[in-house]
């Protein structure tokens, strides 16, 4: 041992080993063949297992029906030598048993993580030994088994590479399945948007913005409130006089008997432009009642739609339920000839199909004033039929509640309109105050020489005289209550503005509360209570068929599967109405919710 001192080699071999072998780790004490100790193990042991199923990864079942696959184990081992050159294997476990290694208490400490799919496994044995400077020892490969790679270390680095390997294998385990979890729920947490949901109707929706007869009457009143700007931006015309002197004392032509005058008033500087602001303000505000107008035509429209698709749904549940029910009634006559069920079941049955028929013809009959109504607000023949889903599906909320009062307050048209109606008010009042001010006027006069008194002076000429007027604006109290109207008006729109914002926020704290109150009732219905009734109705018509359940409670399962159904088609068709109610406080068509069921 003396000898040997100061001799160090390192050997990092990969290997596969075989089913037989077992790991260093197993056992208590970790001992050679000989008895003795083989060293300090100081071991990072990293278990691949395919714990979940992954739909990419069919072979991750096994033949036995398990979920997990193969572990393996990688050993990063630090011992000294002593009296065994055995190198240690690595454990290869079936998962059949799916055996936990951290479940063997204190004979090993490892750090594990599981990963998804079947992975194929390596040991890297790392081994720092004192001795002489011996050739490398290759075990023997089995049939299973890898070949060895060996490599040569300096000494220098005998204490850095130990300590490289269990850092780097930390920060693997600690760091790459979080980054994993965090890019699975940024994916999941994207969700459609309400027209790629339900690509109908955006295209209804697109219809009725552009063919509605209704918008289409109030954009053109937005028009000409727009081309009263031109009108309103302009001077007032001109006034031209014209006198004649019917009595003149002398005259010498019928044109000196004449007298032409011109005027043109101007008001205070700046008057006309408040004017052209004050109408474009008008004009906005408009606007914004029509954008107010189609969000409620749109909300009608779609909460018209999800009406006939719930109606349509229920006529298919209702004819699938009509179906089970003569497959009943075929059971209860099979029964009846062989006298192990009564008269009055077949009854029971056929009455309860009676039933059935009409209230699918009722759910008919409720589709008609719905088409109607949704093809009068498309400007459509009432009887055009309308296109709906296949399937209803959940559309959730695509932001969060703080996010969508924000966009309540910053994109609702209501709060356009009034903004665009305060602005009026302020143009207003500075209209009064512009009135307020002298206004002047400029003008020229003609006169012949024979008009008036010119036809006195035998050798006068025409005279042109130059005109100047100004208007004084002395009754103030006029123009003083123009302002104070203008300022009453200005504090009523900031009031209403806040009394809008109120019923707006409590109007979204409703309908998220619906949105809320409909998803428990779907996941309750759909995971719960129909999936149990379904089962219960089976087991009901095993035991019926058998003789060991009576008919009523079997006709009673039945009835009650169909109204559950009938309350998840409710609770789903409720979620998505109080999703478009959001979207139109939000005032847009774009989408908020989603995620699909």
């Amino acid at each position: 041992m003396s000898s040997e001192k100061g001799k160090v080699s390192t050997t990092l071999k990969l290997r596969r080993p075989g089913k037989s072998e077992k790991s260093p780790l197993e056992g208590s004490g970790c001992r050679s063949k000989s008895g003795g100790r083989r060293g300090v193990f100081c071991s990072l042991t990293k278990s691949v297992s395919s714990v979940r199923t992954h739909p990419l990864s069919p072979s991750l079942q096994s033949k036995e029906g398990g979920l997990c696959g193969e572990v393996w184990s990688w050993s990063i081992s630090l011992q000294k030598l002593g009296t065994s050159d055995e190198n240690p294997p690595l454990t290869r476990v079936d998962k059949g048993g799916c055996k936990n290694p951290l479940s063997r208490g204190n004979r090993q400490r490892s750090v594990q993580r599981s990963w998804q799919g079947c992975v194929e496994g390596a040991l890297s044995c790392v081994r720092v030994r004192s001795g002489s400077q011996a050739p490398t020892v290759h075990t023997p490969r089995s049939a299973n088994e890898a070949s060895p790679i060996c490599f040569h270390f300096s000494p220098l680095k005998r204490g850095l590479i130990p300590a490289f390997i269990l850092v780097i294998g930390l920060l693997m385990g600690l760091f790459s399945q979080p980054v994993q979890a965090q890019g699975v729920d940024a994916s999941h947490n994207t969700p459609p948007p309400l027209g790629e949901t339900y690509s109908q109707l955006e295209e209804y929706i697109r219809i009725s913005i552009e063919e509605n007869p209704e918008l289409q009457s109030m954009r053109a009143m937005v028009e000409a409130d727009r081309e009263r700007v031109r009108e309103v931006g302009v001077l007032m015309d001109p006034e031209i006089n014209v006198a004649y002197d019917f009595n003149p004392m002398m005259f010498d032509s019928q044109l000196g008997r004449f007298s032409v005058s011109a005027m043109q008033m101007f008001p205070w500087f700046g008057t006309l432009g408040a004017r052209r602001d004050l109408q474009r303000s008008a004009a906005n505000a408009n606007e914004a009642q029509v954008s107010v107008r189609q969000l409620e035509i749109l909300r009608v429209v779609k909460l018209a739609w999800f009406d006939i698709a719930e109606i349509r749904e229920q006529i298919r549940i209702t004819e699938e339920t009509l179906e089970l029910v003569r497959d009943l009634e075929k059971l209860v006559e099979a029964r009846y000839e062989t006298g192990r069920a009564g008269q009055a079941d077949i009854l029971r049955i056929q009455m309860e199909e009676e039933r059935l028929k009409t209230r699918i013809a009722d759910l008919e009959d409720r589709i008609n004033p719905l088409t109607a109504l949704f093809n009068e607000l498309l400007n459509r023949e009432p009887s055009e039929k309308v296109e709906t889903t296949e399937e209803l599906r959940h559309t959730g909320m695509a932001w969060s509640d703080e996010e969508a009062r924000e966009r309540i307050r910053r994109q609702n048209p209501i709060f356009d309109g009034i903004d665009a109606e305060r602005s009026a008010a302020e143009k207003e009042r500075r209209i009064a105050q512009l009135d307020g001010r002298p206004g002047f006027g400029i003008g020229v006069e003609v006169m012949g020489r024979d008009f008036g008194p010119m036809s006195m002076f035998p050798d006068a000429r025409e005279s042109i005289i130059g005109m100047a007027t100004v208007r004084v604006p002395l009754f103030r109290s006029r123009y003083d209550s123009q302002k104070r109207q203008a300022d009453h008006r200005i504090r009523s729109f900031d009031l209403r503005e806040h009394q809008t914002e109120n019923r707006l926020m409590a109007q979204l704290e409703e309908y998220l509360e619906e949105v809320r109150r409909s998803e428990r009732i779907t996941t309750l219905l759909s995971e719960e209570l129909v999936p149990r009734a379904q089962q219960a109705l089976t087991i009901l018509s095993e035991e019926y068929s058998v003789g060991n359940a009576r008919f009523d409670e079997l006709l009673q399962i039945q009835r009650e599967l169909l109204e559950l159904e009938f309350e998840r088609i409710e609770a789903v068709v409720n979620q998505n109405q109080a999703v478009v109610k959001i979207e139109s406080l939000m005032g847009g068509g774009n989408p908020l919710w989603r995620g699909d069921r």
